[in-house]
């Protein structure tokens, strides 16, 4: 850690020219790197064109008091993060509080004592490199997880369009049937989006997931007889009632599946396609009569 915020450069603002000699020879003595200036205007100047590791700055100065300079770059994208010290001889409760209200992590008050203000400095900047190490592992750490989430979908949804097509395997007269009805899906409903139409569901993720469940609904034909299921003329109404019976079977399957992971939008849409898809706008369909 030691090499690391060796050199570091400190941005000392003082309007007194003997203060920025002394604090600049305690910095150098200190294996890091001083950057003096006497004013807050100059303070601020030098931290946008090269912004400081560190800045130890006095509150009693013309122009712009320390406090205004705080507040500046607090307020300023580019200098934020950059960790602000007090260094000062007011010591009122009242200058402390505020000092750390607007932003500072530290007040120390004048005199001072060279090893004090030093091992302050580094431990803040060893504290920023922490901070700067912790925020690269999260980074990491979320691109690591989108990863392997990606990788699990991919997973998961490949295991149901197996499943899907081990059901159409038993009837597979229509041929490519499940990747027509999921292509069709997809067309209806970004056909809708463009025209405007339930725009607060039809996002992109919402379409994606819609396009994978469409090959779900006929999963539930795995509970129908061969005998019915492949039966080359025309169905019974004895026979038809059975058939349909898909759709719930199918609907209360994935159901079953979705109470185990509630979260799943994937297996949520499913469960509708499933049980829904033979309903028509007219309320003729199965099973539930839908109208509308």
């Amino acid at each position: 850690m030691k090499d690391e915020i060796d050199k570091s450069n400190v941005l000392l603002v003082d309007d007194e020219p003997e203060n920025l000699k002394l604090l600049s020879l305690m910095m150098k003595r200190a294996n890091l790197t001083p950057r003096p200036v006497p004013n807050g205007r100059l303070a601020i100047t030098a931290a946008v064109n090269d912004p400081p590791d560190i800045v130890l700055l006095d509150i009693n100065m013309p122009e712009l008091s320390g406090f205004d300079v705080c507040r500046w770059f607090k307020q300023d994208s580019r200098l934020e993060g950059i960790p602000i010290i007090f260094i000062s001889g007011q010591q009122s409760i009242e200058d402390k509080i505020e000092a750390f209200r607007i932003g500072a992590v530290d007040y120390i008050s004048k005199p001072f004592q060279e090893a004090e203000v030093t091992e302050r400095i580094k431990t803040h900047l060893r504290l920023k490199r922490l901070q700067i190490d912790l925020n690269l592992y999260n980074r990491q750490l979320q691109q690591r997880i989108s990863r392997q989430v990606k990788e699990i979908t991919a997973s998961h949804i490949a295991t149901i369009f197996a499943l899907a097509k081990l059901a159409e395997v038993r009837d597979n007269d229509t041929g490519r049937h499940i990747e027509r009805v999921q292509t069709f899906t997809k067309i209806l409903a970004e056909h809708l989006r463009e025209n405007g139409l339930y725009p607060s569901i039809l996002t992109t993720d919402f379409i994606d997931h819609l396009y994978q469940a469409a090959s779900l609904h006929d999963i539930g034909k795995v509970g129908t007889p061969d005998a019915i299921l492949l039966k080359p003329d025309k169905l019974t109404e004895e026979e038809f009632a059975i058939m349909k019976q898909h759709c719930a079977l199918g609907g209360e399957t994935l159901a079953a599946v979705l109470g185990h992971y509630p979260e799943n939008q994937l297996l949520a849409i499913g469960k509708d396609v499933a049980r829904s898809h033979h309903e028509r706008w007219d309320g003729t369909g199965y099973p539930d009569g839908l109208k509308e």
